[in-house]
C-alpha cells in the first residue's frame, strides 16, 4: 500500500519543559486532520529534565511523532532550522514546545491554503497569562484576505507559530533563522517569506494559544543600548531584502513599530539610563524626522500613540509608566 503524502510537519523545539509539554503534545497528537497526512517533529535540543521521557512516551502510542536528538544546545533558532531541512510535509508550522494549538488548527489553515492556492496562511492566536486570555487580533490590520507586500511589510507580526508556509518558500529562497541573534530573530524570516510568498492570506481564527510564564527572561537584566544591538542588527538585515525605493513608507512604518516603539518598551522596562533612551530617541527622529506623518501610523492603537508621541516629545516618565502597563498586561 502506498504511502500517504505528508502535508504539514509541526516543528517542535524542546528544551526542559517537562512542565508544560503535556499540553503541547496532547493538542498536536488529537489534531481534526488524518495523522498519516501529517508529522510532530521533535527537536530535542539536549533536555535534562524528564521531558524526553514524557516525549518517548507519546511516541509509543503515536507514530507520527519522530524525533531528533540534538548533539549540543544550540537554541530555538538552530532546532527550528534542523526541523525545516528534516521536514517531509508540503507545509510547515511551527510550535513552542509550553504553549499549544486549537485542536482544528491544521484543517483550518491548510482548507485556506489549498481553497486560495497559497504558499502562506497567517491566523490569530490567544495569550493565556495565569487566569487570563487575551485576544491578538493580527489579521485586522489586513484590508482584505490575500494581502499585499505593502501591508506585509508594514503589519506582518513576526511569531512563527499560528502560521502555515510551504516548505519549499524556505528552501527555493535560502531562508532560515539566523543563529547569531538572541531577540528579534523572526523578523528575517516570517516577514520576510510572506513578502516572496505566492498569494498569502490572513484568516479570522484563533488557532494558537501562547502561554504567558513568569519564568521568561526578564527584560530589567538589560543595563545598556548595547544589549539590545539585535533590534537595529534584524531590522537593518530585514531592510536588505525590501526594496526600498518601493517601499519606503512601509519601510519606516516598521522601523517605528521595531525600533521606535519595540526598542523603547524593553529599553523602559529596563535599568537603563533616561539619557541613553533619550539619545536613542534623538538617533531615530534624525533618521526618521517626520515619522508621525505615516500614512500607516494611524492603524496604532491609541495607547500605542500615546506612547510613541511621548517619546518623540521626550516625556520618558510617561512612557516609562505605559511601558510598565504594557509589562503587566501582557507580561
Amino acid at each position: 500500500m502506498e504511502k500517504k503524502k505528508i502535508d504539514v510537519t509541526v516543528i517542535v523545539p524542546v528544551y526542559n519543559v517537562e512542565k508544560y509539554i503535556n499540553s503541547c503534545l496532547d493538542s498536536l497528537v488529537s489534531q481534526h486532520y488524518d495523522s498519516d497526512r501529517y508529522e510532530i517533529m521533535i527537536i530535542n535540543d539536549c533536555s535534562t529534565d524528564k521531558s524526553m521521557k514524557i516525549i518517548n512516551e507519546y511516541k509509543s502510542k503515536y507514530k507520527n511523532i519522530t524525533i531528533c536528538d540534538l548533539k549540543k544546545n544550540m537554541g530555538v533558532s538552530n532546532a527550528r532550522n534542523i526541523g525545516i531541512q528534516k521536514s517531509h510535509g508540503e507545509y510547515i508550522m511551527f510550535c513552542d514546545s509550553d504553549d499549544y494549538y486549537d485542536l482544528e488548527a491544521i484543517k483550518i489553515l491548510m482548507s485556506a491554503a489549498r481553497e486560495n492556492k497559497s504558499d502562506y496562511v497567517m491566523a490569530n492566536y490567544i495569550i493565556k497569562k495565569n487566569n487570563s486570555e487575551i485576544k491578538v487580533d493580527s489579521t485586522s490590520y489586513f484590508v482584505n484576505k490575500h494581502i499585499s507586500k505593502n501591508e506585509i511589510i508594514s503589519y506582518m507580526n513576526l511569531t512563527s507559530c499560528s502560521k502555515l508556509i510551504s516548505r519549499e518558500l524556505f528552501i527555493k529562497n535560502k531562508i532560515l533563522y539566523p543563529t547569531d541573534l538572541k531577540r528579534c530573530e523572526e523578523l528575517t524570516v516570517i516577514p520576510v517569506l510572506a513578502y516572496l510568498a505566492n498569494n498569502p492570506v490572513v484568516i479570522n481564527a484563533y488557532l494558537y494559544y501562547y502561554i504567558q510564564r513568569t519564568t521568561s527572561a526578564s527584560n530589567k537584566k538589560i543595563e545598556s543600548i548595547a544589549d539590545l544591538s539585535f533590534f537595529d542588527l534584524s531590522f537593518k538585515r530585514f531592510e536588505n531584502i525590501i526594496n526600498c525605493d518601493l517601499y519606503s513608507e512601509e519601510l519606516e512604518f516598521r522601523a517605528i513599530e521595531h525600533l521606535l516603539y519595540g526598542k523603547c518598551l524593553v529599553l523602559l522596562k529596563s535599568t537603563v539610563k533616561k539619557e541613553e533612551v533619550v539619545s536613542f530617541i534623538n538617533t531615530f527622529i534624525k533618521k526618521y524626522p517626520k515619522f508621525t506623518k505615516n500614512k500607516y501610523f494611524k492603524k496604532f492603537s491609541v495607547m500605542k500613540k500615546i506612547f510613541v508621541y511621548s517619546l518623540k516629545y521626550k516625556f520618558v516618565i510617561v512612557a516609562k509608566i505605559l511601558a510598565k502597563v504594557h509589562e503587566k498586561i501582557t507580561g
